[in-house]
């Protein structure tokens, strides 16, 4: 391209210099201008206002960059100058306290201790020693609420502590911080090259040559009609001999007005500009993407692959159902030593009375005997999860966490009893004295291994909750099975609308691909709308590659969304791989996309940013190749004949600027981006009293386009049957084609079967709005 500025500028300068030459000789021989030859019109200002305009547009084009990199600026200025030193970390892992100083940022070292008062920045990246505040992690995930930190938090390097002083210890430093990561993908981000940018530079390659051959082609065609008898009759009434020009002239200045006006500058500026503003833009959404590759690759994704854990799921197991397997943790009669009485006050609970037990199964039951029911179900529940979480206090095991984070919802973790003859045994699970009872968790081999006495409908309770994609636990007391617990990580609460909205509005087909079990892995894909047919389970990181092969083999554009190290091979494999924030960094440094803030919604946004970047820069090359399709015509002289206007070098060297310009303008428009909007009504109607999505509502401000996304057909939304054809039914709930919940019970007696999906075996029976006895 400055080829052609190089061509345009030098052939004005030398055709002025020749002007002066060919007017001073003349000028010599015969001194009366009216009847010598005429005098040449110069342009030498034609050449150096070209220049101007030129550098003007460079410098604009600058600027309008410089405004691209705004995000990364911020973010380089995020980190304070300094740090407070007030000790270092011993290798035995002792703290060595120092007179506080402080000291630049380039001089620390890992393992230092920094104070970190309110209203002060993170220095860098560590864990907090000791200490609480609340941090403003905005500058990175782009969220306003503070996060909670206490001792043993992630702290990030240029966050701001806002209430609390804590002393930290430094994990990383210089280019290793997240910080510094994010500066660096950004940077790369916005240097790299998308293909379409190599599509871009190859019209321009033969553009050039094309502009020269037009440039040439006007010389002649005007020199040859301005020398023949062609024009004789119409070129004496044109004005050019008056302003200096002769029939060789004339053809010159439009040769060099071509030459300056069909510049291919803005057809070069079209997608890097794009790119870098809307890499901007995707920053302060917490959206990291590197370079122009996978932005472009993100706009044709047709399938997607999700990894489960952490990435669909939370990555935490919690307690998801509790099957009361008898009455006895109900009664009075269980011993109330001080490992049990603090239920004592609160339920206030009796033995259920024997004459009455019949009346609460039917809708008209007597209401204080419904509420005995349930009083006794919740002190049942009360006291087995106290017992479970006392054996499990102070455990680091995911099931652990489960249990205890369930003991804190019921709020019963406060006065945790201190256990005796802990036992912790690989493969089956934990046994302990709580008092005066003996505790034992575990699996199935646990109960075979310590003769535990079975409750009646033990095992299938196990069955029912593993059917439902659950790890089932039991929870025996003295010997006896008294609970089984279901322990899942559970769905994101944006996965199903993720999900729903990559399927329906944006017409892309979903998998899961687990390493998990296919019951577990199906339960989820069920609770979210995945189709069980697009499950793959039990798959080691080999088998996602292979997996991810096959789809790409069939002609599919696929973008994988994991977080672990098991994910990355597939992460590189997949067209666009896409990380989870919170994931390890291996997955961050394989994804083409990360997604800051670990919501799954960014993922809809990431590929509508895409979209719409894609949709700038194909408006960007329109008006770019649009310009110099209509500019040649006019700079070669097309309308001279009637308007008898030239278009001098130095007005086609500012329309050229202009050009530039204004596909700058274009692409900074990406900053007035909207994300997506999301629309969620929810019912019960149907879902037997369950709180669900009905129907989502999609608006994409950016691209106008709009959905509307209904879980359940529009039979269904009427409560009339599913009239779906049963191959592509996906409503669910559905009745109709199979697509449901086992039912359960959840106002049973403590013990009753109808719990875990059996009919009601109680005799009297006490279970509140019983099916069986109606």
């Amino acid at each position: 391209m400055s080829f052609l500025i190089a061509v345009g500028t030098s052939s004005a300068y030398i055709y002025s210099v020749s002007a002066v030459i060919y007017n001073a000789i003349h000028a010599g021989t015969d001194h009366d201008s009216a009847t010598g030859p005429p005098r040449l019109m110069q342009s030498f200002d034609s050449s150096s206002m070209l220049i101007t305009f030129v550098l003007m547009g460079k410098y604009l084009e600058t600027n309008a960059k410089s405004q691209t990199s705004k995000a990364v600026s911020k973010l380089a200025e995020m980190a304070p100058d300094s740090a407070a030193l007030v000790g270092t970390l011993k290798a035995s892992g002792n703290v060595t306290p120092l007179p506080e100083r402080s000291i630049p940022l380039s001089l620390l070292q890992k393992g230092d201790v920094l104070l970190v008062r309110p209203g002060e920045k993170i220095p860098t990246d560590g864990i907090v020693k000791s200490g609480s505040s609340s941090i403003d992690e905005s500058i990175l995930t782009g969220e306003s609420i503070p996060v909670t930190k206490l001792e043993g938090s992630k702290v990030i390097g240029g966050t701001m502590n806002l209430n609390g002083a804590i002393n930290m210890i430094v994990e990383e430093i210089g280019e290793d911080t997240a910080l510094a990561q994010v500066i660096r993908l950004v940077e790369t981000a916005q240097s790299s090259k998308a293909s379409i940018q190599d599509f871009a530079d190859r019209i321009a390659s033969k553009f050039t040559p094309f502009v020269i051959a037009s440039s040439l082609t006007t010389y002649i065609v005007w020199a040859l009609l301005l020398n023949s008898s062609a024009l004789d009759g119409i070129k004496e009434n044109w004005p050019y001999r008056d302003n200096g020009f002769n029939d060789w002239t004339l053809p010159l200045l439009f040769s060099i007005s071509v030459l300056v006006i069909a510049c291919p500058c803005a057809l070069g500026l079209a997608t890097p500009t794009a790119v870098m503003v809307g890499t901007g833009v995707g920053a302060r959404n917490g959206i990291l993407i590197r370079g122009g590759e996978p932005l472009e690759l993100a706009k044709d994704v047709t399938t997607v692959v999700f990894d489960k854990t952490g990435t669909i799921t939370r990555g935490e197991p919690l307690v998801k159902d509790i099957l009361l397997l008898s009455d006895r943790m109900s009664k009075k009669t269980f011993s109330t030593d001080d490992s049990s009485s603090c239920y004592e006050s609160r339920n206030n609970d009796q033995n259920f009375p024997a004459k009455e037990q019949k009346s609460c199964c039917s809708s008209n039951g007597n209401s204080k005997l419904i509420k005995e029911v349930l009083n006794a179900r919740q002190t049942a529940i009360q006291r087995v999860m106290y017992f479970a979480a006392c054996a499990e206090q102070g455990s680091e095991h995911p099931i652990a966490k489960a249990i205890l984070a369930k003991a804190a919802d019921l709020d019963i973790n406060k006065k945790l009893h201190p256990v005796e003859n802990f036992e912790a045994e690989t493969g089956r699970g934990v046994k302990c004295r709580v008092g005066t009872h003996v505790i034992n968790i575990g699996n199935r081999r646990c109960l075979s291994a310590h003769d535990i006495k079975l409750s009646p409908g033990t095992l299938d309770a196990m069955e029912y909750l593993e059917n439902m994609g659950q790890t089932a636990v039991t929870i025996s007391i003295d010997g006896q099975s008294e609970a089984v617990i279901g322990i899942m990580d559970q769905a994101k609460d944006e996965a199903a609308l993720t999900v729903n909205v990559l399927q329906h509005a944006f017409g892309i087909n979903v998998h899961l691909l687990t390493g998990d079990n296919i019951r577990t892995a199906r339960a989820v894909a069920r609770d979210i709308g995945i189709p069980s047919t697009n499950v793959i389970a039990d798959a080691l990181p080999a088998d996602k590659v292979e997996y991810i092969k096959r789809l790409r083999k069939a002609g599919e554009r696929v973008a994988m969304v994991g977080d672990g190290i098991n994910d990355s091979p597939a992460l590189a494999e997949a067209d666009v791989g896409i990380a989870i924030g919170a994931g390890t960094q291996i997955a961050i440094e394989t994804g083409g996309i990360v997604l800051v803030n670990s919501k799954l919604t960014d993922l809809l946004l990431a590929i509508d940013l895409a979209r719409t970047i894609y949709l700038r820069i194909k408006m960007n090359f329109i008006w770019a190749l649009g310009y110099n399709s209509l500019a040649i015509p006019l700079a070669s002289g097309v309308l001279y004949p009637m308007t008898h206007t030239v278009i001098p070098p130095y007005l086609a060297a500012f329309a050229m600027a202009l050009s530039s310009v204004s596909v700058l303008m274009s692409s900074l428009l990406l900053n007035w981006y909207k994300p997506p909007e999301f629309a969620k009504q929810y019912g019960r109607v149907l879902r037997k009293g369950e709180l669900g999505i009905e129907k989502i509502d999609f608006v994409s401000p950016s691209t106008g386009e709009t959905h509307s996304i209904f879980v359940q057909c529009e039979s269904m939304m009427r409560n009339e049957p599913c009239s779906c054809p049963p191959e592509t039914c996906n409503c669910f709930p559905c009745e109709e084609h199979g697509n449901v919940l086992p039912e359960k019970a959840t106002n049973s007696f403590p013990g009753c079967s109808s719990a875990w999906g059996q009919p009601c075996k109680c005799d009297p029976c006490r279970c509140v709005g019983c099916v069986s006895c109606k």
